[in-house]
């Protein structure tokens, strides 16, 4: 897709309930009438279609990828000064227009891209390009992809009562620089969806030709098949969560391969409310065993709560593609290509 990126370009969704947002007006009404009573969000990329299938929603695949995104965690991952040196370093890697929010836990980058691009065959690529440049930074807790929401900048995080400043990317760079308890007037032109026009050099589209998805030769894995209490796990997964503290997507993983082996692979629609409540008990059990260091009964249960009702795993490509895979195992999908 030519021409010039729009900073916040429609339609896209706002607030945690995804209502589809038609215009900036819409968007500038929700902000004026819930900043400073909810915590307010957006979706980081605006969408070309509605769901063929769900027409009160978007089609995902038809996201419109105009930056790449990253966020800092100042919570399990670290403290806010180990945070403010990964983003520093991020920020050193990353070429073009780049624009930083303090979000009142840690730090949203937005690295603006000089074309958007839209389609599937470029999401592994953003996935791979957002994992390359921040590889080693200890406090990243995720980055961008298609249905992702972002907090709107300059808006008040009613959970810790701390705005979320918009911050010039080159006051980041001091190690003395301290985070404004309000969002400055000056720097609102660095907003990453209100701020000063795009003046992005950096071409996502030439990186990617620039940088091919490498072809994996899988060779046959002969190591013994791990267990998660009764369900299988496969080799990549197991050695992931056998650590101190393992990463949220490894855990949401987890979840989501026992949930999906403990149903036999049916829709979790379908399973009865007995059903669901005996899988999350066995997940439970399973996951407080592992004897992580952050461990939390409550958050823990929580998100095995929503975490059932997803209706697939990750696929062997998901796994390869986090550089976790030892080779084809038994549970290999041909995700991967021979």
């Amino acid at each position: 897709m030519d021409g010039k990126v729009k900073l916040f370009p429609m339609p896209r969704e706002i607030g945690l309930k995804r209502v589809m947002c038609k215009d900036r007006n819409q968007a500038t009404k929700y902000i004026a009438k819930l900043n400073g009573k909810s915590n307010l969000y957006t979706s980081l990329y605006s969408f070309r279609d509605t769901d063929h299938t769900a027409s009160w929603k978007f089609d995902t695949t038809t996201a419109i990828i105009d930056r790449a995104w990253w966020d800092f965690d100042a919570g399990e991952r670290g403290g806010i000064e180990e945070v403010k040196r990964d983003v520093r370093e991020l920020l050193t890697r990353l070429q073009g227009d780049v624009r930083v929010v303090a979000t009142g836990r840690g730090f949203h980058v937005h690295q603006l891209f000089k074309r958007a691009v839209m389609g599937a065959s470029f999401h592994n690529h953003l996935a791979r390009y957002q994992r390359r440049m921040s590889d080693g930074l200890k406090t990243l807790d995720g980055f961008a992809f298609p249905a992702k929401l972002t907090r709107i900048p300059n808006t008040y995080n009613v959970t810790r009562k701390r705005w979320a400043v918009v911050i010039p990317s080159e006051h980041m760079m001091d190690d003395d620089f301290q985070i404004p308890k309000s969002p400055v007037k000056e720097w609102e032109e660095h907003c990453p969806f209100f701020g000063k026009p795009n003046e992005s050099d950096f071409d996502f589209v030439l990186w990617v030709n620039t940088n091919p998805e490498p072809k994996v030769e899988l060779h046959k894995f002969t190591g013994e098949v791990g267990l998660a209490g009764d369900v299988p796990i496969m080799p990549c997964l197991e050695k992931a969560v056998n650590t101190d503290n393992p990463p949220h997507a490894i855990r949401v993983a987890l979840v989501q391969h026992m949930s999906q082996e403990l149903r036999w692979f049916a829709d979790p629609k379908s399973l009865s409310q007995e059903q669901k409540v005996e899988i999350e008990n066995t997940i439970f059990d399973y996951l407080k065993s592992l004897n992580w260091s952050n461990w939390n009964e409550y958050r823990s249960r929580q998100g095995i709560r929503s975490t059932i009702g997803y209706g697939n795993a990750p696929s062997c490509r998901w796994f390869n593609l986090r550089g976790m895979c030892a080779g084809k195992c038994w549970r290999y999908d041909g995700t991967i290509g021979d």
